[in-house]
């Protein structure tokens, strides 16, 4: 009865025992007698673990044995955290897979307990450092839970800047620094690299940037086993190379190495494909015929690779096969052979060019940041024409246009006939284009004295010159825009004294004379002399002063006070743009737009912003003049205020009293500005180079150092080493 009264006390005390540890998170097992003890199964519920992850045990099992008879207060022992880890270790090393939590419930195996003396154990440590002591003593090593994938950080774009920069420090740069590869550069390597990029290239397209800048330096990438080696181009083909059999373009991905490409022809002769590709191929490339089984092997850079296996696609068809057309290479010689091929495509094919292909866009992650994404780094891809269903055509359904922009020449697939009509196309639109060198000449003149009425004026009164001839209705003044320092645009009918007021020419040159008179007596004020060379109906910019940056908009942060602004750089100073055209008869049709600017008072915007205005004087015109004919254009005239003051230190600058002590004058200034244009057409080489060398006998004459005379022989000995060099 006693025995039995005992089991129930004990049995009471285990289970508010258990209560206590399990609210502490420890469980605690009580050993029942053996008759009595039954295996434990371990209950989890499927939605603590949806995932299966492998995780350790929210919190450890410690079994303590309790001898019948004995309270768990009377302890008579401590149980070393070393033993019971010692044990479990023994436990987890007889597992031979790991504990998985699943949805499902499974059964463990009951444990076996020792015997035990009539001592009774129980671990001694504070309820603060209860859960971390034994998850320190009951997670084995191969119960850790799976940790998720930590993302790995993308680096940012990158952005180039190389001003005459040895190559060894591009590579060194780029490769080490930027890639993080190893690497490895060829002794022969040499060069200077010039390359500066708008907008910031993404990581991923730095390697095909520099395959290609490097291979205008003559120097080739070979990466091999995880390691690039930097070699002259010309020992590219002798390397090794992944071999690659195909004839498929899209799958040759661009990474800026060597490639040994075995293509299969299939319709006409691998020697006449030879023949065709050989004037595309790179410095030292390498091409083989393989006439047995109509093959060609062709070892080059992975990027021209893929450009000879477009070429191959358009050239290898079956059509050719039952035609039998032959293919034809045609060098460009004075123009563009993408220019040509278009012009080529619109008389015979009735065609317009395959499109290029556009690579989809990138979703990015919102950073809360504005961002520019650059555009991708591309190489030169070939136009293809060929005749569209339906279109009207001079020549038959089989003939293609390729135009190879690298090499500047024309591949044309057409029959003998078909091609002796494009051929004499070519030759006559493919001309030597003409070019015009415009002479200018940009003065102010100081409107003083017998000046005042304007420069015009003087010339026909004071000194007596006549010979100056009117435009009258050949001229067509239209856009004269003047500004004021507040921004806002004023009618020129409406401003006295402003407006142009003469448009002439000056065919002995007496205009331009007086200029120089005046500028000897400091009244004149020579702006700029721009001497330019453009081709024929090309635009022409010449732009004498800065770039400041001015505040296009303003944007306030969110729960803070400041704002953020966004600057435009904008041109200011003297910029002049021509874009002449020369019709048959000699005459010279000029468009000219001519803009006087410069930074005026700043003007403010309420709560401490200040933005400058601008001063801007802008003219539009559209004239014809002949060859060598001087044109005057003039009027524009500008006053300027200068405010000054005098007096004597510190008692000048009393209130009311300094007046007595000092003086203060406003100074009006009338400038009038004066633009002198000379065109002369250039259509051969030798007067272009008649027109050099007068530019450099004046220029002598009006320069006493002669430094010039020993630059002007150092650029010929550089002219004759580039063409020793070609």
């Amino acid at each position: 009865m006693l025995k039995i009264k005992n089991s129930i006390f004990l049995s009471v005390v285990l289970i508010l025992l258990s209560s206590f540890f399990q609210e502490k998170g420890l469980l605690l097992y009580a050993e029942e007698p053996r008759d009595l003890q039954q295996p434990q199964k371990e209950q989890v519920a499927p939605e603590s673990n949806p995932l299966n992850l492998q995780i350790p045990r929210k919190s450890p099992v410690t079994k303590i044995p309790l001898q019948p008879g004995k309270t768990p207060k009377q302890t008579d022992t401590q149980v070393q955290p070393q033993t019971i880890q010692d044990k479990q270790i023994k436990e987890t090393s007889e597992q031979q897979e790991p504990q998985t939590i699943s949805q499902t419930p499974q059964e463990q195996k009951p444990q076996e307990v020792p015997q035990q003396t009539e001592q009774q154990f129980q671990p001694q440590i504070t309820q603060e450092q209860q859960p971390q002591q034994l998850q320190m003593q009951t997670a084995p090593e191969q119960s850790k839970p799976v940790q998720p994938q930590q993302p790995v950080k993308k680096r940012s774009d990158v952005s180039f800047n190389f001003d005459d920069a040895d190559v060894f420090s591009v590579i060194q740069t780029i490769f080490g620094d930027v890639l993080r590869v190893n690497y490895v550069i060829d002794p022969q390597v040499k060069g200077r690299v010039n390359f500066r990029s708008v907008a910031p290239v993404p990581i991923d397209d730095v390697l095909p940037l520099m395959e290609v800048i490097l291979r205008l330096n003559g120097v080739g990438v070979v990466e091999e086993g995880g390691l690039y080696r930097i070699i002259p181009i010309g020992d590219i083909s002798k390397e090794p190379a992944p071999v690659v059999i195909g004839r498929d373009a899209d799958k040759v991905q661009i990474y800026g190495k060597a490639l040994l490409q075995v293509v299969p022809i299939y319709f006409i002769q691998s020697s006449e494909m030879v023949r065709i590709l050989t004037p595309f191929l790179s410095k030292n490339a390498v091409i083989v015929d393989v006439p047995k089984s109509n093959y060609i092997i062709i070892v080059d850079t992975d990027a021209n690779v893929k450009r000879l296996l477009q070429l191959v696609e358009v050239l290898d068809s079956e059509q050719l096969k039952k035609i039998k057309p032959e293919v034809y290479v045609y060098p460009v010689q004075n123009s563009k052979a993408k220019d040509i091929a278009n012009m080529l495509q619109q008389i015979f094919l009735g065609a317009k060019p395959s499109p290029s292909p556009v690579t989809p866009a990138t979703s990015q992650p919102t950073t809360g940041k504005t961002t520019t994404t650059p555009a991708p780094v591309t190489t030169p891809q070939p136009q293809i024409y060929t005749r569209t269903e339906g279109g009207e055509a001079l020549v038959s359904d089989v003939t293609r246009i390729f135009a190879d922009e690298v090499s500047n020449t024309l591949v044309i697939l057409a029959t003998p006939d078909d091609y002796v009509l494009i051929e004499e196309t070519i030759k006559k639109i493919d001309f030597v284009p003409r070019q015009v060198v415009i002479e200018g000449l940009i003065a102010q003149v100081t409107l003083t004295d017998n000046l005042s009425l304007g420069f015009s004026w003087s010339l026909k009164t004071d000194l007596n010159i006549t010979n100056i001839k009117p435009f009258n209705n050949d001229v067509n003044l239209s856009g004269i825009v003047t500004q004021n320092p507040t921004g806002l645009d004023v009618d020129p009918a409406n401003l006295s004294g402003t407006g142009f007021t003469f448009v002439g020419t000056d065919p002995s040159g007496i205009v331009r004379a007086a200029i120089t008179a005046l500028a000897k007596e400091a009244r004149a004020k020579v702006l700029a002399a721009p001497h330019i060379l453009v081709s024929d109906n090309r635009e022409a910019r010449i732009q004498v002063g800065q770039q400041v940056p001015l505040a296009t908009s303003e944007t306030s942060i969110t729960g803070t006070t400041d704002i953020q602004r966004t600057y435009q750089y904008r041109d200011i100073g003297i910029i002049l743009k021509v874009k002449p055209q020369v019709n048959e008869s000699g005459l010279i049709s000029l468009e000219l737009t001519q803009e006087i600017s410069s930074l005026g008072d700043s003007i403010s915007f309420g709560e401490g912003s200040t933005q400058p205005s601008l001063n801007k004087t802008e003219t539009t015109t559209t004239l014809v003049a002949q060859d060598g004919q001087t044109i005057i254009i003039g009027g524009l005239i500008r006053e300027d205020v200068t405010k000054s003051k005098e007096g004597i230190p510190f008692l000048s600058k009393i209130p009311i009293l300094g007046y007595l002590f000092g003086s203060s004058s406003n100074l009006t200034t009338r400038v009038e500005l004066i633009l002198l244009l000379t065109p002369r057409v250039v259509q051969t080489k030798q007067e272009a180079v008649d027109v050099t060398s007068d530019f450099i006998e004046r220029y002598k004459k009006i320069s006493k150092d002669k430094k010039i005379d020993k630059y002007m022989q150092d650029v010929k000995q550089e002219e004759e080493k580039d063409k020793e060099k070609k």
